[in-house]
């Protein structure tokens, strides 16, 4: 589940209004209170001046009577200075001044504001100022008028005549006026505080959006990479620091995509090198899904199935024995080996299987949507049929080899005895002579087909091209076998469509192929009959044909055709005289060898024609 996280510019902005309001907020309490208590002094300043004047004034004036004392008490608060009054000068208010006069028995001689006759004798304790005055010192005090029923400040001084205290003039003024004057300055200072931080909230907003700018930038480029796009880099913006994490970020994105390309060429190459093994691969996981699948094993297990990654094995191998090997390799922990019989496409093929886990031990699970956990196990599949074919024909080449020498070895072994005991018999030890002689030759023409088998089968040899001309071909098939086919009663036609035409080729193989197939076509012959070799150029290669008016072949012989020791029935040939059987076998091979192609068409008891095309030239040839 995401945590919700709040905006670092939030955060920023909030911090710093706080901080804000804080210096600002102390800054203008302090700055009041000092305010404050300078306006304290300077209202006592004012008022010990104020008195002073007054006093100076009275002094002056001194003695007058009590009328006119409290006319010039009025007087002069009237025409008090607009300092004195507390306003800008020629502006009318400012602070009410109240002053009085008292002789020293007490009693008000003047007032500014009330008629001395109404007022109390003020030499008594709870006017402190007066007595203070009296007895030759200022004094002050704040207290309650009695008269008026309003806080005052009073400040009295005294008044001499004659070097004698004659009375006091005290000068009143009432606080209410002052913590008005107050209230102003504390409206000033807190609407100036507040426009400060108004001010900076706005400059703060503007400046941290300015430095927020590039880390979200950096942070929406981050995100980018993150999505994978790569392609992408963050810019360099102007501080050192940011600078440092941006050219961090890039850092960290060139490291990125270097390894994910270095991990996805070698996935790439590990596929290509999976894809093209010629053993079939399957890895599976342990919900029994495919992973992997090449071809090779898509080819044997699962020819008609598209999309096998990602479905579940026993779906697409159809095989019981395979899905119960790789089961048992992943839930017992150890590799599994056996080979497995199967059909592809209705051809029977064997298969060496074998089924490695992966993992730990345990049950293969039922499939879980979304639960893969990587590679289980590994069925490593590898087609041995030819490999099963090759030791088939191996002991059957064995036993028809000795099954083909054993009927020669016999005879010989009969005839040396029967020599051994009629020795004297002329007749009789010709006769076992000649049989001697035909089964000798037989055992060397089987020693010999061995031979050329082993030349042309063998991998190390490779075709000695030379330039060979039709001419000389013909003129080599009529002395080899025109005497053996006169010989028969037979008709030998050998025919070049321009005998200077050459082309490269193994000699020798060359004559190997024609050896066989004209010994076949001269051998399955009738008296009579007719044996054409024809040997022209055919859009680039050499044809050579082979045809004869013989006995022909069984359809159903033909797929036997070039197998080794493979000989057609006795009864069907026309009695013509057996072979070794390996003929046809040496003549495919030798053909392979020089990359030529061969058919055969053939009609029962009208004929067969062989018709070989050898490439003409090194590049078509091989080993």
């Amino acid at each position: 589940m995401p945590v919700r996280r709040s905006s670092l510019f939030l955060k920023l902005f909030t911090a710093n209004l706080l901080l804000v309001c804080l210096v600002f907020g102390v800054a203008g309490v302090a700055s009041y209170y000092s305010l404050n208590a300078q306006h304290v002094r300077e209202m006592a300043a004012w008022q010990d001046r104020v008195a002073g004047i007054a006093r100076l004034s009275v002094e002056h004036l001194w003695p007058l009577p009590e009328s006119e004392m409290a006319r010039a008490c009025k007087e002069f608060a009237t025409a008090a200075p607009a300092e004195a009054r507390g306003g800008d000068e020629g502006q009318p208010g400012g602070l009410p001044t109240r002053l009085t006069v008292i002789a020293a028995d007490g009693r008000v001689l003047g007032d500014s504001l009330s008629d001395p006759a109404d007022m109390q004798n003020h030499k008594t304790p709870d006017r402190p100022e007066v007595l203070e005055a009296l007895n030759g010192r200022t004094g002050a005090d704040v207290r309650r008028s009695e008269t008026l029923a309003v806080e005052y400040r009073y400040v009295a001084v005294p008044v001499r005549h004659e070097g004698r205290v004659v009375g006091a003039v005290r000068v009143a003024t009432p606080v209410v006026a002052i913590a008005e004057s107050q209230a102003v300055m504390r409206d000033v200072l807190i609407g100036t505080v507040i426009m400060a931080i108004v001010a900076f909230a706005l400059l703060g907003l503007l400046l941290n959006w300015v430095w927020y700018a590039p880390l979200r930038r950096m942070a929406v480029a981050a995100r980018r990479i993150a999505a994978g796009d790569l392609a992408h880099r963050v810019r360099m913006p102007g501080s050192t620091e940011l600078a440092q994490l941006a050219l961090a970020i890039n850092d960290m994105r060139d490291g990125l995509a270097g390894q994910i390309g270095t991990i996805t060429a070698q996935r790439e190459n590990l596929r290509q090198i999976v894809a093209h093994l010629k053993e079939g691969v399957i890895a599976v996981d342990r919900d029994g899904c495919i992973v992997v699948m090449n071809d090779a094993a898509v080819g044997l297990l699962a020819p008609d199935l598209p999309g096998v990654v990602g479905r579940r094995l026993d779906a697409v191998v159809r095989h019981a024995a395979i899905v119960d090997a790789f089961n048992r390799a992943v839930s017992g922990g150890e590799a599994i080996r056996r080979e497995v019989q199967v059909s592809v496409k209705g051809e029977p093929r064997h298969l060496d299987l074998n089924a490695s886990p992966m993992s730990a031990p345990g049950p293969v699970r039922p499939p879980v949507l979304g639960a893969g956990e990587g590679v289980a196990g590994l069925l490593v599949v590898r087609d041995v049929t030819d490999l099963v074919r090759a030791a088939a024909m191996k002991a059957e080449f064995v036993a028809n080899a000795s099954h083909e020498l054993r009927t020669p070895l016999a005879t010989l072994r009969a005839a040396v005895d029967s020599l051994a005991a009629d020795a004297g018999d002329q007749g009789h030890v010709a006769g076992v002579a000649a049989i001697l002689d035909r089964h000798v030759r037989r055992l060397e023409g089987l020693t010999e087909d061995l031979l050329d088998l082993h030349s042309v089968e063998g991998a190390g040899r490779r075709p000695a091209l030379e330039p060979i001309s039709a001419g000389s071909i013909a003129a080599w098939i009529r002395s080899q076998f025109a005497e053996r086919a006169a010989g028969r009663g037979l008709a030998l036609e050998v025919t070049a469509g321009a005998p200077d035409d050459t082309f490269a080729s193994d000699r020798h193989v060359l004559e190997l192929i024609l050896r066989n197939l004209i010994d076949n076509a001269i051998k399955f012959t009738p008296a009579g009959g007719r044996v054409a070799c024809d040997i022209q150029r055919d859009a680039g290669r050499m044809r050579l044909r082979v045809a004869d008016t013989g006995v022909g072949i069984r359809p159903e012989d033909r797929p036997h055709l070039f197998e080794r020791f493979f000989q057609a029935d006795a009864s069907r040939t026309g009695g013509a005289a057996r072979g070794s059987g390996l003929g046809l076998a040496i003549v495919k091979h030798a053909c392979e060898r020089l990359g030529a192609t061969i058919s055969i068409e053939s009609e029962p008891g009208r004929g067969t024609t062989a018709t070989v095309l050898v490439p003409d030239g090194p590049q078509k040839a091989r080993p």
